[in-house]
This record gives structure tokens, sequence and C-alpha cells, in this order.
């Protein structure tokens, strides 16, 4: 097993080499929206507190530690995906994993996925975040067949890592509660880890509270999900085919003004050519035209602090008025919003990933700024055809989810559970229960898109394929003593 896993970590690493020196060739300058502007501005600052959690922003300072070069940071971010997908493949090979072709498609979903090369060369935390997801996923399936206190620390260290990077780890804490609840440790330390995971993400949610508090004056754990509320109530409210007259409590007055002001503007232009049609995207949110915006018109809204500090004052305020709208029309949300958003998550649109740099030539100064361009001029020497693969990727997502389901039906139908090995038995309920959970909070949180569905395109295919090689295996043994029999 040992030779058989350095073959493939040579294996990783060559390709991983190969394709990052072709694709730089191509892309020597990383791509950039406005999420990569507020991290930028966030590590140039060294702020602990923004929109977005600041983790990946210390890793960007971190990196900009020994230097500036924009290629070494991309490199970190490609290299450190690898690492963690080594360990999750390595951790796969524990499962159930015998058959070579089984291990060749899992090596390709892993290392020769397009998408994350691509994700990788974005100054965004996704690529980080799907490499701890990664991590932290496969810790569950060792705690559950290997138990050990130095595991469980570890686990509840990358859990931690996890949250300070991206808000959608909050359902992490929730799966790994469960797992550890039934892994082979004490009562005891169960209750202890479990209290020290709380503690030690409370304290990060009192701490960042504290620094919101201090950096844009209002003590609160994310003025994102205020926002994220208001718009998501918001993009319902505008879907509504009639919007009787409303009388909103005193607070929501300006707001609501400046909605119902906006929205009948939108009467007379067709779906097709709205702002806010189909695919759904965060336009209330981020648009500059939005009339959720403090400031209307106002541009590098990401990168510029006095507007994210006016939109973080006024967050708690859209956090209630988000409820308010969705307290008084529930079926409409749930059939304008939730419903919608629910089909999304198995097709999600490409987004950022089809397209290069939000298709400009230039950068915001802060990005010149950190890597020390001469111009704010970048460029390509790719004729960005290749792009067009992402237009695939929302079909991929539906393809892979069919394969996954159709593999649980192939597996039961074949008696898997009472053939297939324990280690693999525990690690696909994980999988399947970690998929249910976030796709319930995917749906609830924000509009799903492509970048954020690329962790669960991962396992997807990967258990689709190993259930199908279970569901195979057993079918064969059960016709090879069919045979002995005769």
């Amino acid at each position: 097993m040992r030779m058989q896993f350095l073959r493939y970590v040579y294996l990783a690493m060559f390709t991983m080499l190969l394709q990052f020196i072709a694709f730089k060739y191509f892309y020597p300058f990383p791509n950039f929206m406005q999420d990569s502007y507020n991290y930028l501005r966030s590590a140039t600052e060294n702020i602990d507190a923004n929109m977005w959690p600041v983790g990946y922003a210390k890793l960007i300072r971190f990196v900009g530690f020994f230097t500036h070069t924009d290629t070494v940071l991309v490199f970190v971010q490609y290299f450190f995906y690898h690492l963690c997908a080594l360990y999750f493949f390595l951790t796969l090979l524990d499962l159930n994993t015998s058959n070579p072709w089984t291990r060749r498609i899992i090596f390709c979903c892993l290392f020769l996925n397009p998408a994350i090369l691509y994700l990788s060369n974005y100054i965004t935390s996704d690529v980080y975040f799907i490499g701890l997801s990664l991590v932290w996923i496969s810790q569950l399936f060792r705690l559950v067949y290997e138990p050990s206190r130095w595991l469980l620390a570890a686990h509840l260290l990358v859990l931690v890592l996890a949250y300070t990077i991206r808000y959608h780890a909050l359902i992490y804490p929730v799966i790994s509660i469960t797992v550890i609840v039934f892994c082979r440790f004490s009562v005891r330390l169960k209750i202890a880890s479990g209290l020290l995971m709380i503690s030690m993400i409370g304290g990060f949610m009192l701490y960042t509270a504290d620094a919101n508090l201090r950096v844009m004056g209002v003590r609160q754990f994310s003025a994102f999900s205020g926002w994220q509320m208001a718009s998501n109530a918001v993009y319902a409210y505008a879907h509504m085919p009639e919007r009787p007259a409303l009388e909103v409590p005193e607070q929501f007055t300006v707001i609501h003004r400046k909605v119902t002001h906006y929205l009948d503007s939108l009467q007379q232009v067709p779906m097709s050519q709205r702002p806010d049609g189909w695919p759904m995207m965060a336009f209330y949110l981020w648009d500059p035209g939005s009339p959720l915006q403090p400031v209307p018109g106002a541009v590098n809204i990401a990168d510029n602090a006095a507007h994210l500090q006016q939109m973080a004052v006024v967050a708690p305020l859209y956090n209630d008025y988000g409820k308010y709208l969705i307290s008084q029309y529930p079926l409409q949300y749930f059939r304008y919003y939730l419903l919608p958003n629910f089909i999304q998550y198995a097709y999600p649109p490409a987004e950022n990933l089809a397209v290069y740099n939000d298709g400009r030539d230039t950068v915001w100064p802060v990005a010149q700024a950190w890597f020390h361009y001469p111009s704010n001029k970048v460029n390509t020497r790719s004729g960005k055809q290749e792009l067009q693969i992402f237009d695939y990727y929302p079909a991929a997502m539906v393809v892979i989810i069919l394969f996954f389901i159709s593999g649980w039906i192939a597996y039961y139908s074949a008696g898997g559970p009472s053939f297939a090995d324990t280690r693999f038995r525990s690690a696909l309920r994980i999988g399947t229960f970690y998929w249910i959970i976030h796709y319930g909070f995917s749906v609830l949180a924000s509009p799903v898109v492509l970048r954020y569905q690329l962790l669960n395109m991962a396992l997807g295919s990967v258990f689709g394929v190993l259930l199908w090689q279970v569901a195979r295996d057993r079918i064969r043994s059960v016709r090879m003593a069919e045979r002995l029999q005769l």
C-alpha cells in the first residue's frame, strides 16, 4: 500500500507541475473578482474584521512576508490543494479502492480537474476552503475507524481554520459533533471535545464581533449575513407577480420605499433583460444599482472601506427587514427564492469561472500595489476560448448527482451494505450526511454558483464510483457463489 501511494504522490506532483507551468504560460496574471480586492485590502491593512472572514487575507499576508510575486501565491494555493487532496486520496485507499481503474478515475477527479486549476489562479478563498474541507472530511472518516486523541485534536484545529476562511463552515461543527458522538471515544472525551469545539468557535466569534466593533463601529459577528438575508428576501419580493401595498414597521420605511420604487421601475422591463433575472446572482447584495446599497451607484464597493463600513452599520436593520419580508410572504419566498435556488444547487451557473478578470484588462489599485505591478494592465496569452468548458460544468453537476443517486440504488439493490467494508459504510454515511446538510444550508443561505459546488462535485464523483464498484463486486461474488454451488 505504501509503495502504491508513493507512486500516486509522484504522479500527482508531476501532473501538478506540468499543469501549472502550462497554465501560467497562457495566464501570467492571476484572476480577480470583487472579492479579491476585499481580501487584498484586508491583507494590506492587516485588519481583523471585514465583510468576509479574514482567514484567507491572513494567508495572503503570510505569503507576502516572503514575496509579493503573484505566481508564488497562486502556486501556494495550487500546491496546498494538492497536499489536501493527497490526504483525502490516501484516506480513500483505506476504504475500498482495490480496483485499479477505480483508483485512476478517482485520481483524475481530484488532480486533473480544470476547474481546480482555474480556481487556484483566482485571488479568492475558494480553493483554500476546498482543500481544508477535504482534510476535514477525511479526518471524520478516520475518526470512526482509527480514533485517536491526536487525530481529534488535529480535527478541531482544521475545523477552526475552515471557520476563519468561509461562512459555509458554519455547518461543519454540527456534522463533526454528530460523527464524534458515534466514535469509539469515552463519553468524557466526547463531551470535552464538544465543549472545546464550541468554546474555540465561540471565542473566534466573540473576537470577530469585537473586531467588527473596532473596525466598522458595529458589534456583530457578520455584517455579510444581514445583507444576504435582505438580498434573498428582496429577490423573492421582486419576482412576485403582484405586490400589494405593504405597511411596514417604522424602522423599515426608508429602505422599503427605496425597494418598491426600484421594483416599480422594472415593471416594463422584460424578465430576460432584468438585472435580477435567472440565474440567481447576488445582484441586490453587491450591484451598485441595487436599492439596498447605502450610496446608489457607488463603484469599487468591495474595496471601498468607507462604503463597507456603511454597509456594516445598516446590516442589523437589513437582517430584520429581510426576516420581516419573509414573514409576510413565506409561500412567495419559497416559490421565488428557495425553489429556484434548490434547482440552481443542482445546476449551478459558472459565474466567474467562465470569464477572466470579470471581462476587464485592468485591476484595481490595491492589486497593483500588493503585487508591485508596473501598471494596472493585465493580459493573457490565451484566446480564452477554453473557458467555454465551464459552460458544461452545470450539466456535469446534474450528471454527478444522478450518478451518485443511481450508485446508492445499485449499492442497496445488490446488497452492498452487507458486503462492503465497515470503513466504507461509515464514510458513505458521513459523506451523504454532509451532502444533505450542505444542500439545505446552501439553498437557505445564498444563491448557489459553480465554485461553491466543486467540493460536492468531487465527493459525488468519488462516492458514485465507489458505490458502483461495490455493487459490481457484490454481484460478481453472488454469481461466483452460484456457480460454485452448481
